[in-house]
C-alpha cells in the first residue's frame, strides 16, 4: 500500500553520504552500495555494501578498498546479482598506466553472498590509450556472461565511443564492441536483454554537449545496431526496464533553457511507440483500502553512526534515551540497562517480543515479554562496546524501537 515498513539511515559525521544502486534479494531482504561512510577521512571506504534484511536489520557492512598501488578514486554506478548468489559492482577508478599517466578505466568488484571480496577488475590496466566508465553490468539469458554498458575512452584522438563490454564469470574480458566511433563524447547506458540475441539499450553520442544524439538502440551480441529510435538532442538517458511483456520503458530527459522536461516513454519491440489502449482495464489491489497520496515522514529512521552518538534525557538522574515509549536507561551503560514501555496513549503493549542487534544486524538477544510486565532489567556487561538497536515485536511486527551504547 506504499506505507513505510522500515528505514535506515546511514549518516557519518562530517562526511557525505549516499546510497545507491538497490537490489532485492532472494530473502526478501536487499543490498545497497554505500559511499564515503567511514569515519577515516572520505578518500577511504569509497565503495562499501550493506545487506539488510526484510525486517529492516542490518545484517552487515563491508567496504572494499583496493589495494593496488596504481588504482585510486574509485567509484560505484550500479549493482548485480550474480548466478552464484553473490554481488558485481560496476564503476570507475582512475589508473596509474606504464607510462604512470593517470587515466579513468572501468572498474568491477565481485563478492560472495555474504560481502566477501572476492575479485576486482580494471579494464585495460596498463593501455595508456584506453579507458573509460562503466554504468551497468547484467547476464546474458544463458547467466554464462557478463555484458557491461560503457563509455570507451581513447586518449590520443580524444574520442569517445559507447560500447558493449562481454566478460567471463570470473571478470576477465573477452572483447570490448564499439557501438559508433568518430566522436569526442559517448556512452551506453542501462542495456538490457530482450531476447537470447538482442539488446535494448540507450545509445548518446556527439561532439558538443548541446548536439549529442541519444537514441533508443536495439544491438546484437557483438555491438552491431539492428535498429534505433532518436529520443533527441540534449537527451539524457536515465533508466532502462523491461516489462513482463517485452515492451521496453525509457526514461529520460530533455535539457532545454536551464530547465529539465522529464519522460517516460513505451515502446515495443520494434522500438515504435506502444498502442494507445482504448478498452477499458479493471485493476486488482493488493491493498484493502483506497490509496490516497501523502508524504511519509522518516522518523526513527534506524540512524546508524558511530559511537560517539549523542545521547537524550534523563531519567532517575541517570542519561536515558526515549522514543515511542520505550525508554532505555542508563544510556551509555557499562553492566545493566533498565527498559519501560507503553504505547502513546499511556496503555502497556500485551504478547511482545523483545530483540537486540549490534551495529552489524548480528542478534545479540532475543526474549518473551510477560503480559502485563511493561519494565526489565537487564545485564550487558559481557556485550562489546558499541552501538545497539532495541526492537518491541508483536510477531513480526516491530511495535518501538531504540537505540543505546554500551561502554567501558
Amino acid at each position: 500500500c506504499g506505507e513505510k515498513e522500515w528505514c535506515l539511515d546511514f549518516s557519518t559525521p562530517g562526511h557525505f553520504d549516499y546510497a545507491h544502486s538497490i537490489v532485492a534479494t532472494n530473502d526478501g531482504g536487499c543490498a545497497v552500495i554505500l559511499r564515503y561512510t567511514g569515519i577515516t577521512p572520505p578518500q577511504t571506504d569509497r565503495i562499501c555494501l550493506a545487506k539488510i534484511d526484510a525486517e529492516g536489520i542490518l545484517l552487515w557492512k563491508k567496504c572494499y578498498n583496493s589495494t593496488d598501488p596504481n588504482l585510486i578514486s574509485e567509484d560505484s554506478r550500479a549493482l548485480l546479482r550474480t548466478p552464484d548468489k553473490g554481488y558485481l559492482i560496476t564503476g570507475v577508478c582512475d589508473y596509474y598506466d606504464v607510462s604512470h599517466h593517470l587515466h579513468p578505466k572501468q572498474y568491477y568488484i565481485k563478492t560472495d553472498s555474504l560481502g566477501n571480496f572476492q575479485w576486482e577488475t580494471v579494464i585495460n590496466p596498463e593501455d595508456p590509450s584506453t579507458g573509460g566508465d562503466a554504468w551497468t553490468t547484467f547476464l546474458n539469458p544463458d547467466s554464462n556472461y557478463y555484458y557491461s554498458s560503457v563509455s570507451h575512452y581513447y586518449f590520443e584522438t580524444n574520442f569517445s565511443s559507447p560500447a558493449l563490454i562481454k566478460m567471463s564469470l570470473s571478470g576477465n574480458v573477452i572483447n570490448i564492441y564499439n557501438i559508433v566511433d568518430g566522436y569526442i563524447q559517448g556512452g551506453l547506458t542501462y542495456a538490457q536483454f530482450i531476447n537470447d540475441s538482442t539488446l535494448a539499450a540507450i545509445c548518446a553520442y556527439g561532439n558538443e554537449q548541446n548536439d549529442m544524439v541519444t537514441l533508443a538502440v536495439q544491438i546484437d551480441t557483438v555491438g552491431n545496431i539492428t535498429n534505433s529510435l532518436d529520443l533527441g538532442t540534449n537527451t539524457h538517458g536515465k533508466v532502462l526496464e523491461v516489462t513482463y511483456n517485452n515492451k521496453l520503458l525509457f526514461f529520460y530527459y530533455i535539457l532545454q533553457n536551464d530547465q529539465s522536461d522529464v519522460y517516460l516513454r513505451k515502446l515495443n519491440q520494434n522500438l515504435e511507440d506502444d498502442t494507445i489502449y482504448t478498452m477499458p482495464f479493471t485493476y486488482d489491489s493488493l491493498c484493502p483500502y483506497q490509496i490516497l497520496s501523502d508524504t511519509i515522514v522518516q522518523d526513527d529512521c534506524g540512524l546508524i553512526v558511530g559511537i560517539e552518538e549523542e545521547e537524550e534525557e534523563e531519567h532517575g538522574g541517570m542519561e536515558a534515551w526515549e522514543h515511542g515509549g520505550l525508554i532505555i536507561w542508563p544510556n551509555p551503560a557499562r553492566e545493566q540497562i533498565h527498559v519501560r514501555f507503553y504505547m502513546d496513549d499511556g496503555r502497556f503493549y500485551k504478547d511482545l517480543g523483545l530483540e537486540i542487534y549490534d551495529i552489524f544486524g548480528r542478534k545479540a538477544i532475543e526474549i518473551n515479554v510477560p503480559d502485563g510486565q511493561n519494565e526489565l532489567q537487564l545485564n550487558v556487561e559481557d556485550y562489546p562496546p558499541g552501538i545497539y538497536l532495541m526492537m518491541l515485536k508483536d510477531g513480526r511486527t516491530v511495535q518501538v524501537s531504540a537505540k543505546f551504547i554500551v561502554t567501558r
